[in-house]
């Protein structure tokens, strides 16, 4: 499927290339030739789409390279780059597109490493789609052959879980023994490759590999859940071999709040009650009872109580045992009911992540891939399905479709103002030939100052030079004035001190002050503020050079958008977003009514159980009330006609 909705994030970067290039002389491309200097963009547009693709930005990568492919910078040739557009398809759901690239790839004549890896990609690929047949034939050919690398760990852990679907232990037990413990998918390997060992019917060797995992020291949720999981896999592994206490030596190293506590407390209590310790099973069991009535363990253990009463005969306390069964039985029915009622409303998948329902800006492959409902008997009920590989699948890809919804809303928002915009220049159309007039007729004058402008510095700079000081710039006038200043002064001066000499002075001071500020007032001005001046006109030159051509420019573009009929095809492109909305729109559709049908089957499946553990409470009642009526001498009420 061709993507329609290609980002355009490179598109800006990659014209401004081509210009650069396309203006530069020949003796510079003769230049970088004899320097051997490459010119082509493949390792610029690919450092952009690495760099979205480690930053979690998966969907732009991905319109980065079809776009670098459309514009003809990246070809089909290049396999690493087709690699990641493979993983790239194979995370947003498209396996077609992702199977037709690595089918292509593998034709080519490359180094058996690339070889093999890709063949491990497409068989990773048939692998999540559930093709398990035809992912053991490709998952068949081993990545490396000297060492354990990770791909090669990961190829094993896939090929031995479609052997172990198969019954095929001994295969899958070889598969897994090289791969190391000291990493994640090495520790899941040693935990499958024990579990291979116990189906094979060798438990002794599947138990000491499940002991090496559940003795790994605490650390992150993860590894703890493992160790759980190890230690319940031997605990059943001495169940089914009758060995009560080598189980509950097992059963002790779970913890009491992780996610498999409430299977341990039954298998603990399971365990004192093959031992004839009904009492020490039944403080178990009750203990369990306190939890979430939507566990099957904790339905299991609502049945098993009442049993352990029976053995100590405690018949009153099985009698209400099993009434209180039957009663939540009954309650959890109902809740069934009432779940299947909201599966089938077509919100309820968007309810179980609310947070990433309708944000934007999100990346459509940067989405949850487990489903997280915060109802806890829902929780509890459809544990399995959440858990299941064939669920993920299709709600991951629900997800992604749900973040392209919001995509393809933003890109009509995007194309609408971009309309507007568009329709606003195209009515101005009409006042652009004015406008025109109004530039040219700026440029002219620009230039014309320009072309005048070494004249006015010249004469700027040669008055500059013969600026004179302040007494040979006066006029006869100033001159005349001045003298007659200087002899009335000279006049006060030979007066006796008095207070009329004193006041004289001091006027004489301020005549003096007067005639030398009109004096300086009409000097022209000095050499320094003139060539500041001068600077400062310089500078506001360039400015209204620049003013003017961005006026050129700015009446360009504005042509060029007026020609473009970017309103048409802009209603081109809403055409083309509506199509591709209504395929979104049928493809939720299409995951909405599979996911519900997942939903309602494994829902129908736990109202099936509910209701045989219901009737077989209610037949414990019955048989507990009959004998009651036996010992009474009275006649059972199963035997009345």
């Amino acid at each position: 499927m061709k993507n329609p909705f290609l980002s355009r994030h490179h598109l800006p970067r990659l014209l401004i290339a081509v210009a650069m290039s396309a203006a530069l002389p020949a003796t510079a491309a003769d230049l970088n030739k004899r320097l051997k200097v490459k010119q082509d963009l493949t390792e610029v547009v690919m450092g952009q789409v690495m760099h979205d693709y480690y930053l979690g930005k998966g969907f732009s990568s991905l319109n980065g390279i079809l776009t670098a492919k459309a514009a003809g910078i990246l070809s089909d040739d290049v396999t690493a780059t087709e690699i990641l557009l493979g993983d790239l398809y194979t995370e947003f759901g498209m396996p077609d597109a992702a199977d037709n690239i690595f089918s292509r790839i593998i034709t080519r004549d490359l180094r058996s490493e690339t070889r093999n890896e890709t063949w491990f990609r497409q068989g990773r690929l048939k692998y999540r789609q559930g093709e398990y047949f035809e992912a053991e034939r490709i998952l068949n050919v081993p990545i490396s052959s000297t060492e354990i690398v990770p791909l090669e760990a990961e190829r094993r852990v896939m090929l031995a879980n479609v052997l172990m679907g198969k019954n095929e232990f001994d295969r899958a037990r070889d598969l897994l023994a090289p791969i190391p413990m000291d990493t994640a998918i090495g520790m899941y390997a040693t935990y499958n490759m024990g579990v291979a060992h116990i189906r094979a019917n060798q438990p002794e060797e599947g138990v000491r590999l499940l002991e090496t995992v559940m003795a790994l020291p605490v650390s992150d949720h993860e590894t703890n859940a493992l160790k759980d999981r190890a230690a319940l896999a031997i605990a059943y592994s001495y169940l089914q071999a009758n060995n009560p206490e080598k189980a509950r030596e097992a059963l002790v190293n779970v913890r009491l709040e992780g996610p498999f506590s409430n299977s341990a407390m039954l298998s603990l209590g399971y365990a004192h009650f093959l031992r004839n310790d009904q009492k020490r099973a039944l403080s178990f069991w009750l203990e369990l009872m306190t939890r979430n009535p939507a566990d099957s363990s904790v339905q299991e253990a609502m049945l098993l109580a009442p049993r352990a009463y029976e053995a100590l005969q405690a018949n009153q306390q099985a009698f209400f045992g099993y009434k209180l069964a039957a009663q939540t039985m009954s309650s959890q029915l109902a809740a069934v009911d009432q779940i299947i009622t909201q599966v089938k409303a077509p919100a309820w998948l968007d309810q179980l992540s609310p947070s990433t329902d309708g944000v934007r800006g999100s990346d459509p492959l940067d989405t949850p891939r487990m489903a997280l409902p915060s109802n806890p008997t829902e929780t509890a009920f459809l544990s399995s399905l959440f858990a299941s590989h064939t669920f993920n699948e299709a709600y991951l890809q629900y997800q992604q479709l749900r973040q392209l919804q919001v995509l393809l809303a933003q890109r009509h928002e995007d194309l609408k103002a971009m309309r507007d915009i568009a329709g606003s220049m195209s009515r101005r159309q009409s006042l652009l030939s004015e406008q025109e007039k109004r530039v040219v007729a700026i440029e002219d004058r620009t230039l014309a100052l320009q072309d005048y402008w070494p004249t006015l510095q010249s004469r700027a700079r040669t008055a500059a030079r013969n600026t004179r000081n302040l007494s040979g710039n006066m006029s006869p006038q100033d001159r005349e004035r001045n003298n007659q200043l200087e002899q009335l002064e000279i006049s006060i001066n030979r007066l006796s001190d008095s207070p009329l000499k004193e006041m004289l002075v001091n006027r004489m001071r301020i005549l003096k002050g007067l005639h030398s500020f009109d004096v300086a007032n009409k000097a022209p001005r000095t050499q320094n503020q003139m060539l500041v001046e001068l600077t400062r006109y310089e500078s506001e030159l360039r400015q209204i050079r620049k003013r003017a051509e961005a006026l050129r420019q700015t009446l360009e573009d504005s042509k060029r958008i007026s020609k473009a009929d970017i309103v048409n095809r802009t209603l081109a492109f809403d055409k083309r977003l509506d199509s591709a909305q209504k395929g979104v729109e049928i493809a939720l559709t299409e995951h909405r009514n599979y996911l519900g049908a997942l939903t309602i089957a494994a829902l129908e499946d736990k109202r099936s159980r509910l209701s045989d553990d219901l009737a077989q409470a209610y037949l414990n009642i019955a048989r507990l009330q009959d004998s009651a009526l036996i010992r009474e001498g009275q006649p059972a009420g199963g035997i009345q006609p």
